[in-house]
């Protein structure tokens, strides 16, 4: 006899992968702002710690000048949300040749990605709908 419907399954699959993504949005959300808090290398250099100094702002973590940055990073239904400029810095870039400071190669810093902690569960529990929506 058969213990499977694969018919069930491929009609759930879409609402079981939304529902994957928006868990692995939030962990994303939550492994992004923990790389952020843990600190990201490179680290910035004096140069930029005293443009900070002059503007009263006293934090040497990169990416974490004003929060802006932080607190927008949002994980939703839509996928991984954040400020215009976060993918930049993940990616690195140069400035622009008409900006305050041209032509300065701002290096990449990696920080976009789901939480090692979380990600093992978001799995499991992909991998358990999965098996659910495939039993008759």
């Amino acid at each position: 006899s058969v213990s499977y419907n694969a018919g069930k399954l491929a009609s759930q699959m879409p609402k079981i992968v939304e529902k994957y993504m928006q868990r692995y949005a939030r962990s994303a959300e939550k492994g992004s702002k923990e790389a952020i808090d843990k600190g990201l290398s490179p680290h910035l250099k004096d140069s930029t710690l005293k443009i900070r100094k002059n503007r009263k702002i006293t934090g040497t973590k990169p990416l974490y000048e004003t929060g802006n940055l932080y607190r927008s990073i949002k994980g939703t239904s839509e996928g991984l949300q954040m400020l215009n400029y976060g993918l930049l810095h993940h990616k690195g870039f140069t400035t622009d040749p008409k900006s305050m400071i041209p032509n300065k190669r701002v290096p990449a810093r990696e920080f976009i990605g789901a939480s090692k902690k979380e990600i093992l569960s978001v799995f499991n529990k992909l991998r358990k709908d999965i098996r659910k929506a495939f039993k008759k």
